[in-house]
């Protein structure tokens, strides 16, 4: 009985190790649409935008270093605004993407801790490029809620680059 015990645990020790190590590398190599990628450049860059028709992004750049400080806000736009009334647990995402449009690397930057979608969410963030980076671009995933009584329903919308299986 103690060795199918440990067995078990084993397994699920292992399972477990397994499972957080595809949640560290899950985007790596997937491929970036170009439109929404951005050149990285050295130095202050001016407010941005970046838009889809869920969610806005407004930030701002500055190099220090071998190092990306990013800060801005995170808000939904007018599509999300129009088939919803709330979101939950939304996430932004960061993806520094090398000149083939590939995913080097990746961050999560922001998430919603509102439901309301006209709240912003503020998010303030250094990041470390690797050296083949040469662009970036943002996604996000998450559940939009719309609580209309007649019929209400929730969908998981995203944006993320696309990996090959």
């Amino acid at each position: 009985m103690k060795n199918k015990l440990f067995i078990i645990l084993a397994v699920l020790f292992g399972l477990t190790l397994v499972g957080c190590q595809t949640t560290t590398t899950y985007y790596q190599g997937a491929k970036a649409d170009e439109e929404g990628v951005v050149s990285l450049t050295t130095g202050q860059v001016e407010q941005q935008r970046w838009q889809d028709y869920y969610v806005t992004v407004d930030y701002r750049l500055h190099r220090n270093g071998n190092n990306l400080d990013i800060d801005g806000a995170l808000s939904f736009s007018v599509g999300s605004k129009a088939l919803y009334t709330r979101v939950s647990d939304l996430k932004l995402k960061w993806f520094f993407v090398d000149k083939d449009m590939r995913v080097v690397e990746y961050y999560d930057i922001a998430r919603t801790l509102s439901s309301s979608l006209d709240d912003k969410t503020v998010f303030n963030r250094t990041l470390h490029p690797p050296k083949s980076a040469e662009f970036f671009t943002f996604g996000y995933e998450g559940y939009f809620i719309d609580d209309d009584p007649e019929s209400p329903s929730s969908d998981h919308v995203w944006k993320l680059p696309k990996r090959k299986f």
